[in-house]
């Protein structure tokens, strides 16, 4: 769900670009391939994240009102606030560098495994990573998520938090971030 997140975490190979976008559409055990030590990362990164105490107090404010959701939410909303905070975390703009990976990603469509290939034509054709920093596009990506399940839910509902609970929120990220990034730099640097 934090395609952008995902990306930014990534090494700069197109490598790396594919398999970090590619760790949510690949399950069980993974064949030898380029884009393994992508997949590797992004799932290491995923449990850091589970695991990471500040992450924990972010989805707990979700789980309030969303308890089994929260965690989904989550995801999106920390693509919000790094869309938000982008200067603070690259020195290349956030639109050069969602340029990039689809100049780099859409080479490798017929390369993607699973129903990726279709999810990332309506990312790039949506423009989804773009709609991350507004309010309004994290409404419209979370009504979409919600038709995903099979039970009936609205998690658009959630976007309230994103003012109400706004700077609680955005703290926990700003606190959370670099711990993020330097974990997925360790990662890369160990091979």
């Amino acid at each position: 769900m934090n395609f952008l997140a995902h990306l930014f975490l990534a090494g700069n190979t197109p490598d790396s670009l594919l398999g970090n976008l590619a760790g949510d559409f690949v399950k069980g055990p993974l064949r030898d391939s380029p884009i393994r030590q992508g997949i590797v990362e992004h799932r290491k990164i995923d449990e850091f994240t589970d695991t990471h105490p500040i992450a924990g107090a972010f989805r707990k404010i979700i789980a309030a009102e969303h308890r089994h959701y929260a965690p989904v939410i989550a995801d999106l909303f920390f693509d919000h606030f790094l869309a938000c905070d982008w200067s603070e975390y690259s020195n290349e703009s956030r639109e050069d560098f969602i340029a990039r990976v689809y100049r780099t990603l859409d080479p490798m469509i017929g390369d993607m495994p699973g129903n990726l290939p279709w999810v990332y034509q309506r990312m790039r054709d949506g423009g989804w990573l773009e709609s991350y920093v507004g309010v309004r596009g994290n409404e419209t990506a979370l009504r979409n998520l919600s038709h995903r399940f099979e039970r009936k839910v609205h998690l658009e509902d959630a976007t309230h938090l994103l003012t109400d609970a706004r700077d609680e929120l955005h703290g926990h990220f700003r606190e959370f971030f670099p711990d993020v990034i330097a974990f997925a730099n360790a990662i890369r640097s160990s091979r």
